[in-house]
Formats: structure tokens, C-alpha cells, sequence
């Protein structure tokens, strides 16, 4: 008996001593949980308005952000509507925004808007739209930079206080991304060499840091000086996020002075036209370039029974879809002809103005019937880079490709 009086007082006093300890947390604040997130929302719907020229948004759409980023500019008005503005469309959309509770202030497009929910519209191609945000969590603002993140994603993105105009702004970084076209990069870390492969807004880095080779994919949006990475970047021990662009010196610098990025263009620019080697001609290719394509020949006939058309295409090989690599045609016993292709990046080599890189990217179109011709596209890339000589400097029409490394590999492009 007396042991439960004694629980009961236990009891009693822990309850006594939680009211007083909700009472004091209470006390340590003059507003209820309530009214502060009620001034909490007032105070961002404030600042969002305060902008005169609008808000710099730097998006980045989809959890891996493999769209890269894009630059908008949002402008807060009276009556909860914004006007967006989209970096590569001419004119600005008027839609409404809010600022709402959801666990913290949450800043909401909450009526269509083409440009604002570009990446977030499903379609009947992509029923998960391209797995971009539309409403975002408000985290601090400090310094006309609010910080926000995407309630889809969790994408940490920025809102930064503009002071020019939407067409002074973007009309800088489309500078910038008019000179990265055709662009291939590179620099050296602590004499290890390191390319940076530019593609649909995304640097791919490859190295070896000391161990195995690494390939490091990151999202960059351009910038009104250079670029800006989604996040720091760490190579062997150095870090980086913001670049300044240097066209003169073709080269990018990093905002803290550890890195910077060399800058080269090739030589002659495949990515315009359709050029092919002709391999039934023997003064267009050497003795190893019409020993590989055979390989092909063999492996397509094999699989198939079809017969590989004797021109190999390089560079925009089919305009309508942009398809730039490399495509091959095969034609059947009753001559219908099927079309494959590879997906190849061709770039300029830093310090040889007159190389061209090919790498290697990816299957396209028809890919997975044709995978056996990938021993000629290996062939082509693991030979690069390649001296180029041409016809004409200013509009070339013939460009023989000589590899660097082996100089008994070596064909004819023709336009």
C-alpha cells in the first residue's frame, strides 16, 4: 500500500514538473508557435515584394538536377500575382503566387504558368513532368539572397535581389552560353589532368585521384560573370563553385582563386552539317580505318544478315532530330535501309588549336538493335584526338583527321 502511495506522489510531482517546464518554454517566447509563423509568412511576403527590379531565381529542376539549371526572374506584386521571366523566352507571363504554412513559410506558384512550371507540367510523355518544383520552402534571407529549397527535389535554390533589368540580365548569360558552343575544357590539379566535358548544362569532370579514375557529374547555370555550379565541386582537395569567364584568356577562374578552367574550341566545327568517310574509297581512309570498319561489317552481317552501308556519318548526322555522333545505315536483301546512331561529343584539345577530340557519349537512335557496331565508334574515339588539315580555313569542305597517338589511323571527312 505504501509503495503505491508512494508511485501516485512520484507521479504527481513528474506531472507538476512537466506543466512548469511547458510553462517556462512557453514564457521564452512573447508570440504563440501560431502568430510566429503567421509574422514569419508576413515577413517573407514583405521582402518578395521589396524588390524593385524582381528576384534572380536560380532553378534547378529534378532531384539529380540532370536538366542542369536555368535562370529565371520573378517579380512579387499587389493582389498576390508575379510576373516570371525566363531566360531564352522573349516574353515575361503574369500568373499568382502565395506564401503559405507547410511546415515552415513555403513559397507557392499556385496558379499555371507556362515558364514557371516548365519543368513541373506532367505530359503524356512524361507523367511525372521533369521533376521540377513549384512550391519551396523559404530558409533565410540575409543579405538580398533568400535561400529556398524544393518541396519535390529539396534542390537548394536562390533568390538574389536584382538591380538591372531582365534583358540587361539575360542578356549576359546568353554571352556566356553563346561562347561555351563547341567548347571543350580542361585543367591540371596538382599535376593531375583533369577534362571537363560541357553538356545540356551539366560539366562532367574526369580524373584519377591517385586510386581509379573518377567521372563527377555537376549542374551549372550561367551566370551574369561566368557560371555557377549547383554545389562546390572538391578535387583532390580543391573546391569550387563560382567561375568568372575570361574570353580573352579563354578560361574560367573560380571566385576563391583555386581553380581555374582552360577553354578550347575545335578546330573545325562537325556539330553544323553531316559529313561522311567513304570507306569504299581508298585514297579516304587508311588500311586500319578500313580494317575496323570490316569488323562492323562482319558482326552487322552476322546479326542481321544486312549489309553495312560503305559511308560512315559524322558530326549533325540527322537534322530533323539533332542527332550528333555518328550514324550508320544498313540495308536489307530487299534494300530497305535502317538508320543507327551513337550519340559522340566533338571538342577542341587545350594547347592544339588544330586538334579535335571525339568522346564517346551514349546509344541513340536504334541503338539497341545495332549495339555490334559499336566496335567502329570505339575505334573512332579511342584514336582521338586527331590533327586536323583542311581545304578551306573559313568554310571547310574536306577535313582530313590524322590521330595523334597513331598516326597509321587516319580518314577523310567530306561535307
Amino acid at each position: 500500500m505504501r509503495k503505491n502511495i508512494y508511485l501516485v506522489l512520484f507521479g504527481l510531482l513528474l506531472g507538476i514538473g512537466a506543466v512548469s517546464c511547458d510553462n517556462e518554454s512557453e514564457d521564452l517566447f512573447e508570440q504563440t508557435a501560431a502568430e510566429r509563423k503567421n509574422e514569419a509568412i508576413k515577413e517573407y511576403d514583405e521582402a518578395l515584394k521589396s524588390a524593385e527590379n524582381g528576384w534572380l531565381f536560380q532553378y534547378f529542376p529534378e532531384e539529380e538536377q540532370k536538366y542542369g539549371g536555368y535562370n529565371y526572374i520573378v517579380k512579387f506584386k499587389e493582389q498576390d500575382s508575379v510576373i516570371v521571366w525566363m531566360e531564352g523566352e522573349a516574353d515575361p507571363e503574369t500568373s499568382m503566387y502565395d506564401v503559405i504554412a507547410y511546415g515552415g513559410p513555403v513559397l507557392t506558384f499556385n496558379t499555371y504558368n507556362s515558364l514557371m512550371h516548365e519543368y513541373a507540367t506532367p505530359s503524356v510523355a512524361e507523367y511525372n513532368a521533369k521533376g521540377g518544383d513549384f512550391e519551396f520552402l523559404l530558409m533565410s534571407n540575409e543579405d538580398d539572397v533568400i535561400t529556398l529549397k524544393g518541396i519535390k527535389t529539396q534542390n537548394k535554390m536562390r533568390l538574389i535581389k536584382m538591380t538591372e533589368t531582365p534583358e540587361e540580365y539575360f542578356a549576359k548569360t546568353k554571352e556566356v552560353m553563346d561562347f561555351l558552343v563547341g567548347a571543350s575544357m580542361g585543367t591540371t590539379i596538382k599535376e593531375t589532368p583533369v577534362t571537363v566535358i560541357p553538356g545540356n548544362r551539366v560539366l562532367t569532370f574526369n580524373y584519377n585521384d591517385g586510386k581509379e579514375n573518377v567521372s563527377e557529374d555537376v549542374a551549372f547555370l550561367p551566370t551574369d560573370k561566368g557560371i555557377r555550379l549547383y554545389e562546390a565541386i572538391e578535387i583532390l582537395g580543391v573546391s569550387a563553385q563560382d567561375f568568372t569567364l575570361n574570353k580573352e584568356a579563354k578560361q574560367f577562374t573560380s571566385d576563391n582563386g583555386e581553380l581555374t578552367i582552360d577553354i578550347a574550341f575545335a578546330p573545325v566545327d562537325l556539330t553544323k552539317a553531316r559529313w561522311s568517310i567513304n570507306i569504299a574509297e581508298e585514297a579516304d581512309r587508311s588500311a586500319a580505318v578500313k580494317a575496323a570498319w570490316d569488323v562492323a561489317y562482319g558482326a552487322n552481317a552476322k546479326t542481321w544478315g544486312e549489309a553495312l552501308y560503305s559511308e560512315v556519318f559524322l558530326g549533325l548526322c540527322y537534322e530533323k532530330s539533332g542527332d550528333i555522333g555518328s550514324s550508320f545505315y544498313s540495308f536489307t536483301s530487299a534494300g530497305k535501309a535502317y538508320r543507327s546512331h551513337y550519340n559522340l561529343s566533338f571538342g577542341g584539345v587545350v594547347g592544339h588549336d588544330d586538334y579535335l577530340n571525339v568522346i564517346k557519349l551514349n546509344g541513340g537512335f536504334n541503338w539497341k538493335w545495332y549495339g555490334h557496331l559499336e566496335s567502329m565508334v570505339n575505334f573512332i574515339s579511342d584514336n582521338a584526338p586527331y590533327k586536323t588539315e583542311v581545304d578551306n580555313a573559313d568554310d571547310p569542305t574536306v577535313v582530313k583527321l590524322t590521330s595523334v597517338n597513331n598516326p597509321d589511323v587516319w580518314f577523310v571527312l567530306r561535307k
